[in-house]
């Protein structure tokens, strides 16, 4: 009897854990955390863990992808409160991202908790971005064909852009 209750509570407890957005689980080893704003505007970090939609917010989700560590995407990444915003700062959810390819077929997605976006649907190239939230409208000013977002719009921004991807 009491190799059946032990074994009954360690298959609990792995289900537990297992369990949630980003992984975090029961132990609470990963995930989106609550930190100080002075470490993250939005108040979550990443911290840990390597599978979820929440995971690794800021970071470039497709180069990770392409190496057959998930699904691959055609566009992935993470709206921020601000241009500067760190590497697995959590971004702002619920923001629409459009996607207008040039044969004109929209794509629309909606950032998660961790301010994520990616989608796996075929975009023709280039394409435009429009973000909408509670707050107003942002449109990206260029065009573009790469859909690695968060490749350029890094904490300090590359290949001209300004930074990160900004919620209206």
């Amino acid at each position: 009897m009491r190799t059946l209750r032990l074994f009954f509570l360690s298959s609990s407890l792995f289900f537990v854990s297992c369990g949630g957005e980003g992984g975090g689980g029961f132990f609470g080893g990963g995930g989106l955390q609550s930190v100080p704003t002075s470490t993250c505007a939005s108040g979550t970090q990443w911290q840990g863990g390597e599978s979820g939609s929440a995971m690794d917010p800021g970071r470039d989700c497709i180069a990770c992808h392409a190496q057959g560590e998930g699904p691959n995407y055609v566009i992935a990444g993470t709206v921020y409160q601000n241009a500067g915003e760190a590497d697995d700062c959590g971004g702002v959810s619920g923001v629409t991202v459009e996607i207008t390819g040039a044969d004109l077929n929209v794509t629309t997605l909606t950032t998660n908790s961790a301010g994520n976006f990616y989608s796996r649907a075929s975009i023709a190239m280039p394409y435009g971005v429009k973000l909408t939230s509670n707050n107003g409208t942002r449109i990206m000013v260029a065009h573009q064909s790469v859909g690695a977002c968060n490749s350029c719009h890094t904490q300090t921004g590359a290949n001209a852009a300004p930074g990160r991807i900004m919620a209206p």
